[in-house]
């Protein structure tokens, strides 16, 4: 009888300790979640300010470069580098935009996963714009440097050295397609690398951090 009742007790208590860790594990989890998600936004919230200073820059490139090629209608390289300028002003604001709303859903979702999600979606699309703004600044330093000659100096460097704007055009292809080559068509090894390399620096310091941060809370209530 006796044996039956320590039994009993040795159990209730197992129980009783049980129930007891688990609320102590529950409080470490949402203490740890709270933490690291304050700091995770934190990061995140910087990544919206530089968002918002991208759309600013691209509004002031599409309305600058909007006055600039209306005003040299005449002049068919300054023409076009004022048109091909504005395009990037405005290419510049909608990938602002699709940021901000990525992270402004994100700093609203409320479960771990929903914001990992998004923060996937936001790296695969920093990764891809990136990189196509990377590519494209091979050639877009030529159309800045006849703009601002004609802005600055009144100078129209195609009018009066066609061949040096030629040579820069030169080159930008060339520089272009060595990049194309190394991303695409190298050594399998040093595609990775050099893949690894853009993608990393596309998806940014503040992104990779609050990604480890998530991950580091999905891990902690799994175990």
């Amino acid at each position: 009888m006796d044996s039956t009742m320590e039994l009993d007790e040795l159990k209730q208590a197992w129980q009783s300790l049980d129930r007891q860790l688990q609320q102590q594990k529950r409080i470490n989890l949402e203490l740890l979640t709270e933490t690291r998600m304050r700091k995770a936004k934190a990061g995140l919230r910087w990544l919206q300010a530089l968002a918002v200073g991208q759309i600013a820059v691209g509004l002031a490139v599409t309305v600058f470069c909007a006055s600039f090629w209306s005003s040299h209608m005449r002049e068919p390289a300054l023409l076009l580098s004022g048109i091909v300028l504005h395009a990037y002003g405005v290419a510049m604001i909608i990938t602002g935009v699709m940021e901000m709303l990525l992270l402004v859903r994100t700093d609203y979702a409320a479960q771990i996963v929903t914001i990992q999600k998004y923060l996937a979606l936001l790296r695969q699309w920093r990764i891809r714009t990136k990189r196509w703004f990377g590519l494209a600044q091979w050639i877009l330093w030529i159309p800045v440097t006849l703009v601002m000659l004609e802005y600055l100096i009144g100078f129209d460097l195609w009018a009066h050295s066609p061949a040096t704007v030629g040579g820069f055009l030169a080159a930008g292809v060339a520089g272009l397609l060595f990049t194309l080559w190394l991303m695409f068509w190298s050594p399998r090894a040093l595609r990775r690398r050099v893949g690894d390399y853009i993608d990393d620096n596309s998806t940014g310091s503040l992104l990779r951090r609050a990604q480890a941060t998530l991950d580091e809370i999905a891990s902690f209530e799994r175990d």
